[in-house]
């Protein structure tokens, strides 16, 4: 039945998705992403408008706004078009084809994506943000040409078409074409070949460094935790204090910055300009969770105290805003308050006077730069620090604790205030690759600092992975919302990301059913998504719909790609398992792609996995007949950076007996803990303290 209480509803009113419900009453007559949107397009002979984009976007709603609720541009639509909404985190696939074509038209992309195309989905033109007016003179000359000269619009879908499925795709050699050493060791020179590459890779990169602010110079600057953790791995691994010290200035500056949350914790997607300072203050899970392990391996190194709080703060946040009973977790809150940006995040001066004394407003406009360097608009400032806590507490005169304890206090006075607020939109979907993400980083926190709820967290949201986001034959779900259920299968992401999760739990409780989950999940994409014959996995599994081309995600952008992510799934895995065809298929994909024009920037994922597979890997195993000493010796381990290891934890009851052959202990040994430290098998002596086998690991 119509919506008495709209003037206009559409067919997204259906929608479980937080993002379709918003353009649910547009004058636009909008479709999801269904057969009978095409289906209507080519019995109607009309071209398809694809408009993308999702919950937490600031300029798709700008352009919802201007465009799509405006009643003359919303006619012209309807009479020309048939339109379709869809929501790029619940169809990552149908926006990795049409990103791709935008790109290759545009050399740009971003969000809202909006593309023209023929009946069938082949696209012909497309674009980001467009003001109405322009948007509405560009449609008309897009009709205009189609009608006049609709043999040449074909073509150029069909060389679209085909530039769209060429991009990035990657093709690795045969298995009986492999290199001689795929799979096993590998011989020195292939070793320094690699080394070479990369480090020639990152001296380019170099050059492009923020030498103040961190990361990549210019803006917009994105928190991008797969360049960051490389750089922690490579400087570690390499002895290389130019790319740790890079890594650790980006770090801090975040950590300061605007982008981040200094009052509720959380990271903002990107800054808007080069200092970290003004947001588009969406705030997205799957950085947080990235950066939750970011910030946590950084500790291991550093042992910076800040690092732990962001740590804290951060999983804090996404406990507080992104918790969804299922065990899962929502998606994103918006930008947006009451169709202000920034609105919830922003204090004036005025406001501040109101809520503390006046010795905390004299703190707290000395830390925030209040009304100086951290003045946005309209007189209200990010909350930004633009120096460190030892430098404030100094310019202050007071000792660090006393600087961290009054800070405290005043940002929790804050952070009640703030609490009464219109709060930002909510995103709360949950996304079975995201949650995946989150498990992956409350482990890493747990592994680091021991809070024993971030254990629990994460095990219940292992828990809601491996049960309520499976289907029937052993394959996942890709969403999952509380009102609708699951709707979508999944794609490799979901695959990728939950099996690394499952490795994370494994190493963070040794309880072995979780690699047992981990194989199950790599078989079944084996059966799905792999391809034998170019040695790579696609995006989408065979029983997906076909859209009008074929996808693999290689490269690393802000979240690690999946077939990357599956390299190291792989490699792993084989490691676990004693599988040298796993081992010889992840070497497949690395030298597939390390021999593609490489851009170290947009591979930080392959580059860990070179990383491992060129340099000293270990596989620790700790076996003792108390499972408490499998506990306190990884905990042990756990206050180095240990990224060149497997763990494997041995009790009587619990071991992998491909791994653990001859290495459990027996009753003569009186319940004795022993630690081996091997590599490719060869192992050197048993050694009873963790301090011994740190010593047999010859970290630089």
């Amino acid at each position: 039945m119509p919506d008495s209480t709209h003037k206009y509803t559409n067919e997204l009113a259906n929608s479980s998705s937080p993002y379709l419900k918003q353009h649910a009453h547009n004058p636009v007559d909008w479709m999801p992403w269904c057969d009978e949107a095409f289906e209507k397009a080519r019995l109607d002979n009309k071209l398809l408008f694809v408009s993308i984009g999702y919950s937490a976007c600031h300029w798709c709603h700008v352009m919802e706004h201007q465009t799509f609720e405006d009643e003359e541009a919303a006619e012209f639509i309807n009479e020309h078009f048939v339109s379709i909404k869809v929501d790029r985190e619940e169809r990552p696939d149908v926006d990795a084809v049409y990103m791709h074509s935008v790109q290759i038209m545009t050399g740009r992309g971003g969000w809202p994506l909006n593309c023209i195309a023929l009946p069938d989905g082949r696209p012909i033109f497309g674009g980001t943000y467009y003001p109405k007016n322009t948007f509405l003179e560009t449609l008309e000359s897009i009709i205009s040409i189609y009608s006049n000269n609709p043999k040449k619009v074909e073509e150029y879908a069909n060389n679209l078409k085909r530039g769209v499925e060429q991009s990035d795709l990657i093709i690795a050699p045969p298995d009986e074409d492999a290199a001689d050493f795929a799979g096993r060791p590998w011989p020195k020179s292939q070793c320094n070949k690699i080394s070479a590459s990369l480090d020639k890779q990152l001296e380019a990169w170099q050059q492009s460094w923020d030498r103040k602010m961190g990361l990549s110079k210019g803006a917009p600057k994105f928190p991008l935790p797969t360049n960051l953790d490389f750089l922690l791995h490579y400087g570690s691994v390499r002895g290389d204090e130019d790319a740790i010290n890079q890594a650790r200035l980006t770090l801090d500056a975040m950590a300061r910055g605007g982008i981040y949350d200094q009052i509720g914790g959380g990271f903002a997607r990107y800054s808007t300009d080069s200092d970290w300072k003004v947001p588009h203050f969406e705030k997205m899970l799957y950085d947080n969770a990235q950066l939750i392990a970011t910030y946590s391996q950084a500790y291991q190194i550093f042992k910076e105290a800040t690092y732990k709080d962001v740590v804290f703060k951060t999983i804090d946040f996404i406990l507080r805003e992104l918790n969804d009973t299922s065990g899962g977790f929502h998606s994103a809150l918006d930008a947006d308050t009451e169709g202000e940006e920034g609105k919830f995040y922003v204090w004036s001066k005025e406001e501040l006077e109101r809520i503390l004394t006046s010795d905390e407003l004299e703190f707290a406009i000395k830390v925030y730069n209040i009304d100086q360097k951290s003045l946005w608009e309209q007189g209200n400032n990010v909350l930004m620090k633009w120096s460190s806590d030892e430098v404030l507490a100094s310019d202050l005169s007071l000792p660090k604790a006393k600087f961290n304890k009054e800070l405290q206090s005043i940002n929790a006075k804050l952070f009640k205030h703030r609490e009464a607020r219109t709060k930002p939109g909510l995103d709360d979907k949950v996304l079975t690759s995201w949650t995946a993400l989150t498990v992956s980083g409350l482990c890493a926190s747990y592994r680091v600092f021991g809070e024993e709820k971030h254990l629990v967290r994460a095990t219940e949201a292992m828990g809601f992975l491996l049960e309520k986001a499976q289907m029937k034959d052993g394959g996942l779900y890709h969403t999952y919302h509380n009102q609708t259920g699951h709707s979508i299968s999944g794609f490799m992401e979901d695959y990728a990301f939950t099996i690394k999760a499952c490795i994370d739990m494994y190493e963070t409780t040794f309880d072995v059913t979780y690699l047992n989950h981990a194989r199950d999940l790599l078989n079944y994409s084996f059966d799905k998504f792999y391809d034998l014959n170019l040695g790579m996995f696609w995006f989408t599994s065979q029983d997906h719909n076909k859209l009008f081309a074929k996808k693999q995600e290689n490269n690393d952008n802000v979240i690690p790609a999946s077939n990357s992510t599956m390299a190291v799934n792989l490699f792993k895995l084989g490691k676990f398992f004693s599988r040298a065809d796993w081992l010889e298929r992840s070497d497949r994909m690395l030298l597939a792609y390390l021999n593609e024009s490489l851009n170290i920037q947009s591979a930080t994922n392959w580059g860990k996995c070179a990383l491992m597979r060129s340099e000293p890997f270990y596989e620790i195993t700790i076996t003792s007949s108390n499972p408490n000493d499998l506990t306190s010796s990884r905990a042990e381990l756990d206050a180095f950076f240990l990224g060149q290891t497997i763990i494997v934890g041995a009790s009587s009851d619990n071991s992998i007996p491909q791994f653990t052959q001859g290495k459990m202990p027996k009753s003569i040994d009186n319940n004795g803990l022993k630690i081996f430290v091997c590599q490719e098998g060869a192992c050197q002596l048993p050694v009873e303290t963790v301090s011994k086998a740190i010593n047999q690991l010859n970290l630089k």
